[in-house]
């Protein structure tokens, strides 16, 4: 699987877990995690094509270092959403392997 589809796959499990929430019905604060974790998946993948078509390495390089810091991001709000329960122990150990899985390709 490439990086890119990996990112897509992770992009879908996230999409699924946030849209099972009817998210204007939580607190703020989980209505905020559930938010970063839809916008920061979205950055990853987009960064993750980005990465597979640039035409140099200078490119590659800056897609590479933007999707690391935003995998770190996503990593922690994973497991913020699992410590509000937001997402299930399994999940958070599956999606946060996953994210590192991303990290290793780039």
């Amino acid at each position: 699987m490439s990086p890119f589809e990996r990112a897509k796959a992770l992009d879908a499990q996230l999409r699924t877990i946030v849209s099972s929430f009817d998210i204007d019905a939580l607190q703020p604060r989980e209505r905020d995690i559930l938010r970063s974790l839809r916008s920061l998946i979205t950055d990853v993948r987009l960064d993750m094509r980005d990465y597979g078509i640039a035409e140099t390495k200078r490119q590659q390089d800056a897609a590479a270092k933007a999707i690391r810091t935003r995998l770190e991001q996503l990593e922690k709000i994973i497991i913020t959403a699992g410590e509000y329960n937001l997402v299930g122990a399994v999940d958070v150990a599956h999606l946060s392997a996953e994210a590192q899985q991303l990290m290793a390709d780039v």
